[in-house]
């Protein structure tokens, strides 16, 4: 704006992207438009306030009071006011300018360009649909700094975009009261006035560990252990309803359960029956994870860890419980042996040609051995013991 007073008669130059609001005596009487406008000021009653109309919006700050008072105005001026229930999208030459918050009066230049305003009610279906959600993150709108509004309103994310992960299901909570369920995909939710909360669950088999328990036997033996346990989660929305943290307490009940299971056991009967601690912990902890919707699949110790102590003593226990076990089975053998070879001599005794032929098989086996065999006598000779071996 170019402005020159020549004593009494004003001259105002406006650019063409510039509006010029002229006030005398602090009342609004004109709009001048781009070029060059003279007009007299014999009383120096003239105030000038400029526009660029590339700004979009008129945000004088008595805009309400201008718009409803002056006819000129209105003629320049577009104006839509909002609901509180109403999000407006605002185009300009058919292309998505923003999002203007519920309760909002916006005005804005005539000659900016093709102005629509497009309201949807928040009420009616908080939902965003795929195509409109496309078109806002295009047009880069979803934003609390894009969000179009007057400095009375708080600036927030318009939309709640969700993603819900393969083979997860999604509860969707508005305001703390659950609404319905999310298949998995992509979900966009309007959140004025809203509070919008999803609760996301992984329905496929999921391992959890149980690591590192420090446990008392029955016999006052310390033990660490792990355990490990695969878990579904059959029902979401009554484990959301039951719990705050699923995992957290799944972990917990399990834990408890194995403390139970091994605090009533001696070490030796642990040891002994391995399987007693998954049977024991599955049947303690199923039935309590089925009431909030969730199925034990199985649960098994992955290591029973034993003090050094008590392992040394072990080692020796068991060290001589097989030393003892061999020295049974050696002593066992001898007394086969020497059982059989009284049965042998007592047949010989009686046969006294299976004894040669016995001698005879002794002599073949002694005489692959050596280099030569002498025997005198023959062989009765080799019967009374006679035998030389050179």
């Amino acid at each position: 704006m170019m402005l020159k007073n020549n004593l009494l008669r004003k001259t105002v130059a406006v650019a063409e992207n510039q509006r010029m609001l002229m006030f005398k005596n602090q009342q609004l009487t004109d709009i001048l438009l781009p070029g060059k406008h003279k007009m007299w000021d014999l009383k120096n009653e003239l105030e000038f306030i400029t526009f660029d109309i590339n700004d979009l919006y008129f945000s004088e700050k008595n805009a309400d009071r201008l718009y409803r008072n002056s006819e000129t105005l209105r003629n320049h001026i577009s104006h839509w006011k909002l609901s509180s229930n109403e999000v407006g999208l605002l185009y300009v030459d058919d292309l998505l300018q923003g999002i203007v918050a519920p309760s909002e009066h916006i005005y804005l230049w005539k000659d900016a360009g093709e102005l629509r305003l497009e309201t949807l009610s928040i009420d009616d279906n908080l939902a965003v649909d795929e195509k409109l959600l496309f078109l806002i993150n295009r047009a880069g709108a979803n934003s609390a700094s894009r969000l179009i509004r007057s400095s009375r309103t708080v600036a927030v994310k318009p939309i709640a975009d969700v993603a819900v992960a393969k083979e997860h299901i999604g509860l969707l909570y508005v305001n703390g009261k659950f609404i319905r369920r999310l298949e998995p995909g992509q979900h966009a939710f309007w959140q004025f006035n809203h509070t919008i909360e999803v609760k996301a669950f992984d329905c496929k088999t999921q391992m959890l560990e149980i690591s590192g328990q420090e446990i008392l036997s029955k016999d006052r033996v310390s033990l660490r252990i792990n355990l490990s346990a695969n878990i579904k989660v059959l029902d979401p929305e009554l484990a959301a309803r039951s719990v705050e943290k699923v995992d957290d307490y799944v972990y917990k009940t399990l834990q408890l359960a194995l403390r139970e299971a091994v605090g009533t056991k001696s070490l030796d009967d642990i040891l002994l029956d391995k399987l007693y601690v998954n049977e024991t912990v599955k049947e303690l902890v199923s039935g309590q994870l089925k009431d909030i919707g969730i199925s034990l699949m199985n649960v098994g110790v992955k290591d029973i860890i034993l003090p050094g102590e008590m392992k040394a003593i072990l080692n020796q226990v068991v060290e001589a419980q097989k030393a003892a076990e061999a020295n049974v089975i050696k002593r066992r053998e001898e007394t086969s042996a020497t059982r059989s070879l009284h049965n042998t001599a007592k047949v010989m005794e009686n046969n006294p040609t299976l004894m040669r032929l016995k001698e005879l098989e002794a002599l073949e086996k002694v005489s692959d051995k050596i280099g030569n065999l002498t025997v005198y006598g023959g062989l009765e000779g080799l019967m009374n013991g006679v035998v030389k071996i050179t």
